[in-house]
């Protein structure tokens, strides 16, 4: 403001001189003497307005004077009249960021806890506001934007809405990275996300049938002069204002905003001068009066009068200098003197506070704010500065300042008709900083449900990216030259199709090839993808979820991925939705590579025989025959139970599997085993084809002596655990044909996919799990086979099994521990872990599934679960999680120990993502239509083929 009045001041002695200049030569414009005309012109450049010796010039300087005052105050108005239509015309640059930080109350918390008390925890954000104080130097454009607009600018609100108190700093975007890296240094595990107002939780002050009632709050006397800060405070001021939102009800609103901008350290001279003369009592502390706000216009009158000598108290000493002693205070004047020097040297902001309640009731919306505005007495120092309120002069003209303070908390405004404060870093931190649960336990505060952790240092990340061809549909005229807009739809011209290699994206991830992306983490604010190698996907990946927490669009997201990179997978979905989902993402390319295996369409069922060995070579022959009666009797066992399924039914019925394998020109089927020993002449002709010797011998002595009564008791038991299967329909005609409509070995050979739809809905339970349990077998049975190849040739592929513990056999356990040599990789999600604890079909030395899941299973994922499965998992996640932070992850987000290099990681977290790109639900529609006619076949001639093999004649 100096600069303005010397400037001023300058023009006003330069245009004097021009205008005495004007006003001579009219004066003597008749005088015809050359000579004394250039000797008067000379005397006239030598001539002010303040040269009125001749007394005619008297009369226009009080003209002039008020001509410099008008101009000057409209200098000031159009001063703050751009600045003001900046800030609205810039309003739409503003971001919201939400701030959360998790509870941080268990015991893992409570141990490591190194902060002494509230202080030095509101202390770390006043750090945050002394490393953002430079706010408006951090670019060179943003410098000059801010000397003329005052543009750089933070609002810090306390918002409370449906009975939650959420915290929001709003700024422009381009200072968001700035104050997110700042926060987050500060509180490492706070959570920062950029939200719209109009979709999120942000207040909604626009309904309708609420009543508004505003206040705002300044310091009472001289800014220089501090008020209460924390370091003094018995307990944590954020308390009072929780209490009192606490009492609020759920459809009320309220919000407690500061808006500040950094001052630069010209105030702090002023304030350091001020605590000088404080100190030496000879300062002149004034209260601010109501119409502080419209100070800008005759401050600077003032200032040119009076100038920074105006603090100064008068003295009635005449002998009095500036060295006289210092003045001798009491205690809480030290104090008080030692706050006010401790404020002067730090950063200053000129800061704005306004409190809001919106209500239905105008009674409690008045009320509420009176609570609130009280609330803030805490921050009274009597020997500094309180927070005051304007109450009368709003209770006056409400109809001005209601609407006036609405548009202020919109546009987040620091002046304009609004009372300014300045307050340091420490006072600021008083007023505004973040929660903590040890000395914030009000339940309305809205904490971070869960414990954000880093990645690891190890983490790789891909190079080779997976591309597309996309086609683009381009518009072009017979020379080749792009067609604007505007003649697209003219006849004569017409669209061109181009196909062009694009980088793919999932969500806004780049893909890269031989690289899965799991998901991002975010920690301190920065969004970094995770991408998982197909070397390490090698050795499993467990995660358990519970139930509706998207474990099957997890899993669709990695299937998708290995679908588009080309290699082989097998899905086992037990609801059919995950199939629908891959099936709608699948390339062109792809599309003849696809077997959809859905036992529920009747009208073509496919085959599937467990007892069908295809190796020609006699010795892998036999041991793939006992592969199979053994993974036979495990699919039984789990079905019926050892107890029913007991030793002695399981030896015959090994035996008679093993029977029907040997017949190498028609091989038998599960549902031929009962045909054994109700049909003598089928019975005599298997065992006949019989060539090895102990199931020979087991024929024509053990069961040829085995006596008829006995028979009569064991076949009808025995065979009612098959008539389930017979009697039913789409079952039978599934496992009843002895050759398979397909070849899994040959599907992993040559990186096809297979997609199972085992849903309970349309096949019922007890077929499901018999198919599920005959898929794991086979898929087992062509992994162990794969010993015939050297192991640089055999291609990884990936077998996705959800609700994997209906599979929970002696078959699995070896798939985990074994076939990964065979480069199977598992990937299998449940829901809890008591569904594979327990024990019933294992043997004595054996270990259960869930020894043989976490101990072969380097990647783990555990997102929502149950109290005992947190027991367990804090196990695996130690020491950096504990029960409760594991219990409490929020929805869609994972904690994760990552497999890379051979070795786990510490854990971290995940969040989700959800992308329809690329979605195409004809193309689903078009591979499960060829899948169908070309492995499958028509019913009719199913049941022909059935009935011959039961030799029933038609009539």
């Amino acid at each position: 403001m100096k600069k303005i009045v010397f400037i001023i001041a300058w023009l006003f002695i330069n245009l004097s001189q021009t205008f005495a200049w004007v006003l001579w030569t009219n004066n003597n414009s008749n005088i015809k003497n050359p000579i004394k005309n250039e000797e008067s012109s000379k005397a006239a450049l030598e001539w002010t307005w303040f040269d009125i010796s001749d007394g005619w010039l008297l009369s226009d300087l009080a003209t002039w004077a008020i001509l410099i005052i008008i101009s000057f105050f409209t200098i000031i108005v159009i001063k703050k009249a751009l600045q003001l239509a900046f800030e609205v015309r810039y309003w739409k640059n503003l971001r919201y960021l939400r701030i959360t930080l998790p509870r941080a109350d268990s015991k893992l918390d409570k141990e490591k806890e190194t902060k002494k008390d509230f202080k030095e925890k509101i202390w770390t954000m006043s750090m945050f506001y002394k490393a953002i104080h430079k706010l408006s130097e951090a670019w060179l454009r943003d410098t000059l934007i801010n000397s003329i607009f005052w543009h750089s600018k933070i609002s810090l609100e306390l918002v409370y809405d449906k009975w939650e108190v959420t915290f929001f700093i709003v700024t422009y975007k381009n200072y968001v990275n700035l104050i997110s890296q700042h926060l987050t240094s500060t509180y490492n595990d706070a959570e920062i996300l950029v939200i719209n107002p109009k979709e999120w939780n942000y207040v909604d002050l626009e309904e309708k049938w609420y009543h508004k009632r505003w206040a705002s709050l300044w310091k009472e006397n001289d800014d220089v002069y501090p008020i209460k800060i924390f370091k003094y405070l018995e307990d944590d001021p954020l308390n009072n204002f929780t209490n009192v939102f606490w009492w609020l009800a759920k459809d009320d609103k309220a919000v407690f905003q500061l808006v500040i901008k950094p001052e630069s350290s010209r105030y702090n001279k002023k304030a350091i001068r001020a605590a000088w003369l404080v100190a030496k009592w000879k300062y002149k502390k004034e209260k601010k009066h109501l119409f502080w706000f419209l100070s800008f216009l005759w401050n600077p009158i003032v200032a040119m009068v009076q100038w920074p000598d105006s603090m100064v108290a008068w003295n009635n000493a005449p002998w009095a200098t500036e060295w006289d002693a210092y003045k001798i205070f009491n205690q809480a004047e030290t104090e008080s003197q030692k706050i006010m020097w401790e404020t002067a040297a730090q950063p200053m902001f000129k800061s704005s506070i306004r409190i809001l309640v919106s209500s239905k009731n105008k009674k409690n919306a008045e009320e509420w704010v009176h609570a609130i505005v009280a609330a803030a007495s805490m921050y009274t120092d009597e020997y500094n500065n309180a927070l005051d309120n304007p109450q009368l002069l709003e209770d006056a003209f409400p109809w001005f300042f209601t609407p006036a303070r609405h548009f202020w908390f919109k546009y987040k405004l620091v002046w304009f008709f609004q009372n300014v404060s300045w307050f340091s870093a420490d006072e600021v931190s008083t007023l505004y900083h973040m929660p903590d649960i040890v000395y914030n336990k009000s339940p309305i505060i809205n904490w971070l449900e869960y414990k954000k952790l880093p990645l690891p240092h190890n983490i790789k990340f891909p190079k080779e990216p997976t591309i597309l061809k996309e086609k683009v549909e381009i518009w072009k005229d017979e020379n080749g030259k792009p067609i604007y807009k505007e003649i697209w739809k003219t006849p004569e011209w017409k669209a061109i199709f181009e196909e062009i290699d694009t980088h793919r994206h999932l969500w806004w991830f780049p893909v890269f090839k031989d690289w899965v992306l799991l998901w991002w983490n975010e920690y301190r604010n920065r969004k970094i993808p995770v991408y998982f190698s197909r070397k390490d996907r090698g050795r499993h990946h467990y995660i358990i979820w519970k139930s509706w927490g998207w474990k099957s669009v997890f899993i669709w997201y990695l299937a998708r991925q290995d679908v588009r990179n080309g290699d082989w997978v097998c899905v086992i979905d037990p609801h059919w939705d995950l199939v629908e989902d891959i099936l709608a993402f699948t390339p062109k390319e792809r599309a003849k590579d696809i077997v959809v295996f859905d036992p529920s369409d009747d009208e073509r069922p496919m085959w599937l025989n467990m007892l069908e060995i295809l190796s020609t070579d006699p010795e892998i022959r036999k041991r793939e025959m006992d592969r199979a009666a053994l993974d036979a009797t495990e699919i039984f066992i789990k079905i019926f139970g050892d107890e029913i399924f007991g030793p002695r039914i399981q030896h015959y019925f090994r035996n008679w599997c093993l029977t029907l394998m040997e017949d190498v020109e028609d091989w038998g089927t599960l549902i031929d085993v009962p045909r054994l020993f109700v049909d003598d002449a089928f019975m005599k002709y298997k065992v006949s084809k019989v060539k090895n010797p102990v199931v020979k011998s087991f024929w024509d002595h053990e069961y040829a002596n085995t006596w008829e009564r006995e028979k009569q008791e064991m076949i009808p038991y025995f065979s009612s655990k098959f008539w389930p299967f017979i009697t039913n329909t789409t079952i039978r005609n599934i496992i009843w044909q002895p050759k398979s409509a397909f070849n899994i070995r040959e599907i992993m050979d040559n990186q096809k996919i297979l997609l199972v739809n085992l849903s309970k809905g349309k096949i019922w339970a007890l077929n499901a799990q018999l198919l599920w349990l005959i898929f794991v077998s086979k898929v087992n049975m062509a992994a162990m086979s794969r010993a015939d190849m050297p192991e640089s040739e055999r291609k990884d592929f990936y077998m996705y099994v959800d609700e994997f513990q209906n599979f929970a056999t002696e078959t699995f356990w070896e798939i985990l521990s074994e076939a990964r040599k065979y480069h199977l990789a598992l990937i299998m999600a449940h829901q809890f872990i008591a569904q594979i604890w327990g024990n019933s079909w294992q043997k004595w030395d054996k270990p259960s599934i869930k020894d043989a899941v976490f101990g072969n299973a380097w990647t783990i994922m555990s997102f929502k679960v149950g109290a005992e499965d947190a027991e367990y998992m804090e196990k695996e996640y130690a020491p950096l999680l504990s029960q409760q932070d594991i219990i409490w992850i929020a929805n869609f987000t994972a904690y994760c120990k990552l497999n890379i290099d051979n070795a786990t990681t510490r854990p971290f977290d995940l969040k989700t993502i959800w992308d329809n790109n690329y979605k195409n639900i004809e193309v689903a529609n078009i591979i499960k239509e060829y899948s169908r006619k070309k492995y499958g076949r028509k019913k009719k001639y199913v049941d022909m083929e059935i009935e011959a093999r039961l030799w029933i004649m038609p009539e």
